[in-house]
């Protein structure tokens, strides 16, 4: 399978199978506790911090949550997150365009970070679903969803079109839009409370077939720290 068929969106659709598996598990598993769980619409910031770098999140990330707790337990929540700046530069010596690994090692002269032609920024836009409930004070949950990793170029695309296609080019395909899919689980406390601080670990998988056969494996671990406000009941 090549880049561009890893981001076409038939790659999501054959994962949803799975998605409704781990949701249902989740449900099953906080049942006995849903009558608990703290209900209501939600709203959070977060900081996402990476374990295993790479070029869509990077090592960190900053962002917020809206979501919604079901009395029944059922969860869904999207979110955003800013995922950083990368800057890139033309190597005379191999004709080809070079991602700077910041922007010290960007050969820039007398131009200024703002003044800067070559760029892409990279955000993440998230949807998912799954249970939470309580105990005593505890509040804990777990998703499964897709991240949306979103390439956007600066407008020096228009007329340096071999940099437009080095900007588009991640480890997993190319594109504006690329698709990976996440697992999540966490913690709130104190979860009856107006504010509660959250601590989450997400996986972040990917579809691949290069054993033969197609299957997930995983691509990143996130870990993320946030506070959320409880905005009101259903």
């Amino acid at each position: 399978m090549n880049r561009e068929e890893r981001s076409e969106p038939r790659a999501l659709l054959r994962g949803v199978p799975f998605i409704v598996l781990v949701i249902a598990l989740f449900t099953a598993a906080t049942g006995l506790v849903s009558a608990q769980t703290k209900d209501g619409l939600f709203v959070a910031g977060q900081v996402a911090f990476s374990l295993q770098p790479d070029d869509l999140i990077g090592s960190s990330a900053v962002g917020g949550q809206i979501g919604v707790r079901f009395p029944v337990g059922f969860l869904l929540l999207g979110e955003y997150l800013f995922a950083g700046t990368d800057y890139y530069y033309y190597d005379s010596s191999d004709r080809d365009w070079v991602l700077a690994g910041s922007w010290r090692n960007v050969p820039s002269g007398n131009t200024s970070r703002r003044d800067w032609l070559f760029y892409r920024t990279r955000h993440v836009l998230g949807i998912s679903a799954g249970a939470s409930g309580r105990y005593l004070r505890l509040g804990y949950f777990g998703t499964v969803g897709f991240l949306f990793n979103l390439i956007n170029v600066s407008d020096a695309e228009d007329h340096y079109p071999e940099f437009a296609d080095e900007a588009r080019t991640s480890s997993i395909g190319g594109g504006d839009v690329l698709v990976t899919t996440a697992l999540r689980g966490g913690l709130v406390y104190p979860a009856d409370s107006l504010f509660a601080g959250t601590l989450a670990y997400m996986f972040v998988l990917e579809r691949n077939n290069d054993f033969g056969e197609e299957q997930y494996i995983r691509r990143n671990n996130l870990i993320f720290l946030g506070v959320t406000m409880q905005l009101g009941g259903l």
